[in-house]
Formats: structure tokens, sequence, C-alpha cells
């Protein structure tokens, strides 16, 4: 009996330790750590989840880092498995041994956190960069787009790989005073505040009238980074297309519906 009673009370300590949200915090500290600990505080701003207001409630972002070669929007997952998914697709599919599981597309999930920041600083999208990394042990099976890092070493290649100058120091000591201003405080009240307007939102989805199928609400998020398209036109052919709005930086494209 004493045995079982010990089982017991392990199993349930591994199962409140492996909730998704402890998995999800346990993450976002991995990042903040390695982003800290290798990024020049001279050259980049880190900051860390980040409660902003923005119209109808709030968003939460795990890591916005600033720094002259733009702003990085960053967004955690700390996964294990094999992922499946694409840019374009809504949901992304987890298969673990004996389980699969669909979640939200973390790029388009993310897009809503890069253009609060980008509403809130009033900064030319360029200079804006949607990056999902996967913390844990999870790996790709399908091919995902180059702002999807996988662990944190791929994640510090993909900010350095931006070396062109978006900002000046001056605007990125300016952004990070601006964000630190707007964000509200941590504490528990806020946090069950947000999550209260997270559950809110997702039941008006889930009992919103059905949409027209035909109407591809999505045609203007760019396929590699989830940022906003714009209307361009082929110089060959005369037609139009949707192209990404961080060309040459992102060469995503879209026919026209």
């Amino acid at each position: 009996m004493l045995k079982f009673l010990l089982k017991s009370a392990i199993w349930a300590v591994e199962a409140s330790y492996n909730t998704p949200e402890r998995k999800g915090a346990r993450g976002e500290r991995l990042v903040h750590n390695a982003l800290t600990s290798v990024l020049n505080e001279q050259n980049y701003r880190v900051l860390t989840d980040l409660i902003l207001p923005v119209a109808g409630g709030t968003t939460q972002i795990d890591h916005l880092v600033l720094s002259r070669f733009g702003i990085f929007v960053i967004e955690t997952k700390n996964m294990s498995g094999w992922i499946f998914g694409s840019a374009d697709q809504k949901k992304w599919t987890q298969v673990q041994k004996r389980s699969k599981r669909q979640f939200q597309n973390p790029l388009r999930q993310n897009y809503t956190h890069v253009k609060a920041v980008q509403e809130i600083l009033k900064v030319d999208q360029k200079a804006l960069n949607n990056f999902i990394v996967f913390t844990g042990t999870a790996e790709p099976k399908t091919s995902m787009p180059e702002s999807v890092a996988w662990g944190l070493k791929d994640l510090g290649r993909l900010i350095a790989l931006q070396r062109e100058q978006m900002l000046s120091d001056v605007q990125v000591n300016a952004y990070s005073k601006k964000l630190r201003d707007q964000a509200l405080e941590n504490t528990k009240t806020v946090r069950n505040e947000h999550l209260k307007n997270l559950e809110i939102k997702a039941a008006g989805r889930k009992h919103a009238p059905a949409r027209n199928p035909a109407v591809n609400l999505d045609q203007t998020a760019c396929p590699k980074c989830g940022t906003e398209m714009m209307k361009r036109t082929n110089r060959k052919t005369g037609d139009a297309f949707w192209g990404c709005s961080n060309f040459p930086k992102c060469r995503g494209t879209r026919k026209i519906a």
C-alpha cells in the first residue's frame, strides 16, 4: 500500500510539472537566459513576457529583441515529438508516441503580437521580424518557413543573419522605453484577466456565424513569414499578385484569388 501511495505521489508531481503552462514557462526561461547571455546588451535590448494593452483587451509577448538590425518578436514553443505544418496552414500537428494533437500555427499566433508592437511603436513593417523557436525535443517533419528556429542556437543564427541597419540607437532606446512604459504590471491579477479575455474571444469565435469559404481572409498574410502582403504586378506578364511587404528580405508570394 505504501509503495502504491509513493508511486501515486510521484505521478502527481510529474503530471503537475509537465502541464503545458509549466513546460511553456520553462521554455521561456531558457530563451530569456540564452538571449541575455549571448546578445551584447550594448547592441540588443531583450524584453521578456510583456503584457501589452491592445484594442479589445491585452496581448502577451514571450520575447522582444530590439536592435539597430530590427525588432524581433519571438514566440516560444517548448514541445516534443514530430511537428507537421506549413506557413499557410491554420493548424499545425504534433505527433508523439501515442497521441496526436493540433495547435494554432505559431506564425499566425505571433503575427498578432507583431501587429500590436507595430501599432504601439508606429514603426515600419520592414523593421519587424516574426520568429518562432521550438525549445524542446520537437523535430520538423515537413518543410518549415525560414523564420522558425529549432533550438536556441538556431534562434541565435536567425537573429545574427539580420545585419542591415533598420533603426538608429536613439530609436532603439526610445522604443524599448515606450514598450516598458506601455506594458502592464505582470501580476497574477493581470495574467488572470488576460487569460479571461482570451477565453471570451475563443468562445466568440466558436459561436460566430459560418464564414463564406470562398472568401480567403488570410490571403494577405505572407506564407513564409506571416507578415502583411502588398499587391504587386509581374513586370513580364502584367498579372497582379500578393508580395511580402518585407521584400527583398522575404520573397513570399500568393496568387490573388
